[in-house]
C-alpha cells in the first residue's frame, strides 16, 4: 500500500498526508507571447520533477523541525515515495531527488495554541528529467 513520505537528511518529515508529483515545464530565452498572435514563445528547457508535499495539522515542534529541514534553496538527496510505478521502481519505493524550495513555509498557529493548521510546500527538482522520445 501507498504510504506517502518525504526523507530529508534522514529525517522524515512528521505530519505529511500527502505527496502529489508532477512535471514543471521550463522556458529558457526570449520566453513570452507573441505580441500581435499571442502565440508562446520561447527556448523550452524541458521538464522538472515537482513535488507538493502536503502536512496536516501539526505541533509547534514538527512545524519547526519542518521549517528547519526544508526552508533551505538546495535540498541534496531528498527521498520520497513514488504514488505508481516509474521504470524499474514500483509505487511506495523511495526515489532520490535533488530539489530546491523558493518559498517560505508558511501556515497559521491554531487558536487552541500549541498547533498549526494544514500548509503546503512545492519543491522543484535541480535536474531536467530525461526527454521522451
Amino acid at each position: 500500500m501507498y504510504e506517502p513520505k518525504l526523507i530529508v537528511n534522514n529525517i522524515e518529515l512528521p505530519g505529511l498526508i500527502d505527496l502529489i508529483p508532477g512535471p514543471e515545464p521550463l522556458w529558457g530565452d526570449g520566453t513570452g507571447r507573441k505580441a500581435l498572435d499571442g502565440h508562446y514563445s520561447g527556448t523550452f528547457i524541458g521538464y522538472f520533477t515537482t513535488i507538493e508535499a502536503k502536512f496536516g495539522k501539526v505541533t509547534d515542534e514538527q512545524f519547526n523541525l519542518i521549517k528547519a529541514l526544508l526552508e533551505h534553496p538546495f535540498l541534496e538527496g531528498v527521498q520520497f515515495t513514488l504514488e505508481k510505478d516509474m521504470g524499474n521502481y514500483k509505487q511506495g519505493d523511495l526515489f532520490i531527488e535533488d530539489f530546491y524550495n523558493g518559498q517560505a513555509i508558511k501556515s497559521s498557529p491554531l487558536a487552541c495554541g500549541g498547533y498549526w493548521d494544514e500548509f503546503s510546500v512545492v519543491l522543484t527538482a535541480i535536474d531536467r528529467r530525461p526527454q521522451l522520445i
